[in-house]
Order: C-alpha cells, then sequence, then structure tokens
C-alpha cells in the first residue's frame, strides 16, 4: 500500500510543522498524531497547505487501515490548522470506524442580525463542499467572550472533495456570516430571496442583475426560445461559483450599464408551474442539478417564478445543455451568461474543467 505510507509519511510531516507554527504561535500544542489522551480517538494538528488537495476518500481509507489495527479505537481526528488573512483558524475532522466523516468548527464576530438567513446560507455554501450542516448555533457575547460566535457541525456526503474545498467553504461561511457585532447585515443574495418569499416585492426594485442575479420580465414557457432561454440561463448559473437565483416576472431597464430592476411583472400562474420549469430543465441540463429549489409566489394575479441554483461541487462540472445532437456549455460571466467558444471548449477538454 504505497499510497498509503506515502500519505502516512504527509500526516506525520504535516503535524510536525504544524506543532512548529502553533509553538511560535504561542497557541497550545497537542503533541504527535497519537492519542489525545483517550484510547479511543486519536490523531492531531495539521497545516492546510499540506494537506489542500488530498481528497476525503484518501484520508478516510487510510484510517480505515489504521483502526483496522487498533480494535480500541473508535475514530481518529485531524485538526486542520490555516491562516485566514489575520486570523488563526482551525477546522476539526473526525473519521469514525463506520466510515463517516464529521467536521465541526467555530467562527467568532457573529452578527446576530445574521441569524434568518444563517442556516440557509450555511447549507448552500456547504453543498457545494460536499458536505450538509448538522447543526448551526449562534452564541452572543457576554462578559467572558467579548464577540459574537457561531459553532457549526457538519457530515461529509461527498469524500471526492477534498480538505481545501471544506476550508474553503468554511472561509466563505466566515466572510458571510462572521461581522463584528452591530455592523455589516447579511448575505445579499439571501436577503434578496427572502424578500420575495415574504412577499415583500418593493423591497428588490433598484436591485441590479450581477453574477448570482439574472431576472426575466417573462417567459413563453414550453415555446422552443423560451425553454432554450430558460435552460441557458440556469447552465450558466450552474456552471459559476456561487450561489444564485434566477427570477421570472421582474422587469429591468438599462441604467448606468447595469440591467437594474424596476417593475413587477407576474407570468400566469397556469402556465408557470414548478413541475414545468423541473421537467425541462432534467430533460436538456446534464449532469443533474444539486440542491434547485422552484418557489412559486402569489403577486398580483399572477406569480413569480424564483429558481434557487446552489453552487455546484467542482467535480461535477461542467453543466451542459443537450441541443439536438450536440452539447452547448454556457458560464456567468459578471451579469450575462454567455456560451462557451469551440476554442474555449477544447482548452477545456485539454486543461480539464476548473481545479
Amino acid at each position: 500500500m504505497t499510497a498509503d505510507v506515502s500519505l502516512d509519511k504527509l500526516l506525520k510531516f504535516s503535524n510536525l510543522r504544524a506543532r512548529v507554527k502553533l509553538n511560535q504561535r504561542g497557541l497550545a500544542d497537542t503533541g504527535g498524531l497519537g492519542d489525545h489522551g483517550l484510547q479511543t480517538v486519536a490523531g492531531g494538528d495539521v497545516r492546510l497547505e499540506d494537506l489542500e488537495d488530498i481528497s476525503i476518500s484518501s484520508l478516510t481509507k487510510h484510517f480505515a487501515d489504521d483502526l483496522e489495527h487498533h480494535p480500541s479505537r473508535q475514530a481518529n481526528a485531524l485538526a486542520v490548522q490555516f491562516e485566514n488573512g489575520s486570523r488563526h483558524e482551525e477546522v476539526d475532522l473526525m473519521f469514525e470506524r463506520d466510515g463517516s466523516v464529521f467536521v465541526e468548527f467555530t467562527l467568532d464576530g457573529g452578527n446576530s442580525r445574521g441569524l434568518p438567513y444563517a442556516r440557509r446560507h450555511a447549507d448552500e455554501t456547504f453543498l457545494s463542499a460536499g458536505a450538509v450542516v448538522r447543526w448551526l448555533e449562534h452564541m452572543p457575547a457576554d462578559e467572558e467572550v467579548d464577540e459574537d460566535y457561531w459553532r457549526i457541525g457538519l457530515t461529509v456526503t461527498d469524500d471526492k472533495v477534498t480538505v481545501g474545498r471544506l476550508c474553503a467553504a468554511m472561509k466563505a461561511t466566515r466572510a458571510a456570516l462572521c461581522t463584528f457585532r452591530g455592523e455589516l447585515g447579511p448575505d445579499r443574495r439571501v436577503e434578496f430571496r427572502q424578500h420575495l418569499l415574504d412577499g415583500r416585492f418593493g423591497k428588490v426594485l433598484g436591485t441590479a442583475e450581477s453574477a448570482w442575479l439574472e431576472c426575466k420580465s417573462d417567459l413563453l414557457l414550453g415555446q422552443r426560445e423560451a425553454n432554450k432561454n430558460l435552460t441557458r440561463e440556469v447552465c450558466g448559473l450552474a456552471n459559476g461559483r456561487q450561489p444564485s437565483l434566477l427570477v421570472i416576472g421582474l422587469k429591468t431597464e438599462p441604467l448606468e450599464g447595469r440591467d437594474v430592476i424596476t417593475d413587477i411583472t407576474p407570468v400566469p400562474a397556469r402556465v408557470h408551474t414548478a413541475e414545468r420549469y423541473r421537467k425541462i430543465i432534467d430533460n436538456h441540463i446534464q449532469p443533474v442539478i444539486a440542491g434547485l429549489e422552484i418557489d412559486i409566489l402569489p403577486a398580483d394575479g399572477g406569480v413569480l417564478v424564483v429558481l434557487s441554483i446552489p453552487a455546484q461541487p467542482e467535480h461535477t462540472k461542467p453543466f451542459v445543455v443537450t441541443k439536438d445532437d450536440s452539447l452547448v456549455i454556457y458560464e456567468r460571466r459578471g451579469d450575462r451568461t454567455v456560451a462557451l467558444s469551440a476554442a474555449e471548449v477544447r482548452a477545456l477538454l485539454t486543461a480539464g474543467w476548473r481545479k
């Protein structure tokens, strides 16, 4: 098992480097990759930069072999250490005997104003990192703790993801949820969607289309050109790097070089059903888009249609639209969706999708 021996050496090397770094920062050193004072758990600190490209699958297989040789041990743990700007971060990975992989971390500086949106943002962010949120708790500041903070626990559901991808999702979650008390508000996209779900349509007027937002005043669903427009926009947004929204029933007009929402234009409820949208998307876009949600919202004698597209795991991309006997790849560039040229597709096939 050469690969396993190589990974074992990498883990020990990374543990040594992590311990040196922790000592330099005056932080606690938990020691080598041995028992944590408990006979049932073994592990230690490692550095993200050493394990960034290592998949959870590789680590699970490695620790399964270790657990086989230690019958009394129930799990192996890795505390992944890394720098995030001026902050020192830690993400704890727990590899259980039954193959389950759990993730835990805390984020200091949490803003309580983000509570209505926090769980949804975390769910969407970690979907693209191959994990589901088990719990998310907001802990307020008190006499002993100067800042609010979040406690988040995850279960890994896609072991093809890398340690680096999980930590990148953690960074994205901090950027959205963790401002100092009383400062910035919640994530704009999540807030925008919530306004629509709550029927506060006037709140979204003046919003400009962007990398995460595309609006259509109407869509003649079922007609060839309309179906093409729908699948183009959904495919482009799914190939992006962030969660996004496609809203049918919002009119935009040019303003200072950007398309800005100026009016609410409900579409007929009889035609615009979630089932019809999902059927068209499933029939023409491959692979299946994970976590796609379609909300039909009553509005002034008609409906608005809100398609919520979570960020997708990179290894499932690119998403393609099937067109006759050919495939077309679309991607989002700023506030526009464009088809990749033949040269771009060739380059993609040569280099592989974004690493």
